[in-house]
């Protein structure tokens, strides 16, 4: 008899050897796929615009890259802000949408489009922004302008999250002023 679960099979007659390391990545192949199709958890039950919905798709699928990127930012920049809760605050036309983000080990580990509870500090900027630092091949430099223009506004909600951010702040005047 066959000893077969959701994520194992011991084989059996009739389940070939090769078949029986197949299943458990044949069911992760579509556990995947059905978190890939599904949105984002904290936009179901909410009462957001097509615009927004569409735009937290686009952030859902930029976290990828995001992840993919983390590791070359320099730590000054991920560093201060690995392990914590912050809250983006995106103006569009239909008014002011809050997605929480939590990090973990320098890389996006959730979205939630209610915002988070006690972030460590509070992004604000507007869709075009967000827009544009995604679409560049060269998003931390894009960031890096969002913030010297004032279209990425960042403030640190406790005196920890005020501090870390003054360090990232003067980190990116000082790469400005030498020029990098």
């Amino acid at each position: 008899m066959c000893g077969c679960s959701l994520l194992t099979c011991t084989g059996g007659p009739g389940i070939p050897a090769e078949k029986e390391r197949r299943l458990p990545l044949l069911v992760l192949a579509v556990l995947v796929l059905a978190a890939a199709i599904t949105p984002p958890a904290a936009a179901a039950g909410l009462n957001l615009t097509p615009a927004e919905v569409d735009l937290l798709f686009a952030m859902r699928e930029y976290t990828l890259t995001y992840n993919e990127y983390a590791g070359r930012l320099p730590g000054w920049v991920t560093g201060p802000f690995a392990d914590e809760k912050v809250n983006l605050r995106v103006a569009s036309p239909d008014g002011v949408m809050v997605i929480g983000i939590t990090f973990h080990d320098r890389r996006i580990v959730l979205f939630d489009a209610k915002g988070c509870p006690a972030p460590i500090a509070t992004v604000t900027t507007d869709r075009a922004t967000v827009e544009e630092v995604m679409a560049s091949d060269r998003p931390f430099d894009a960031f890096r302008a969002g913030v010297r223009n004032g279209a990425i506004r960042i403030e640190g909600n406790t005196l920890l999250g005020t501090l870390r951010w003054g360090m990232v702040g003067f980190g990116l005047w000082l790469m400005d002023l030498i020029g990098l």
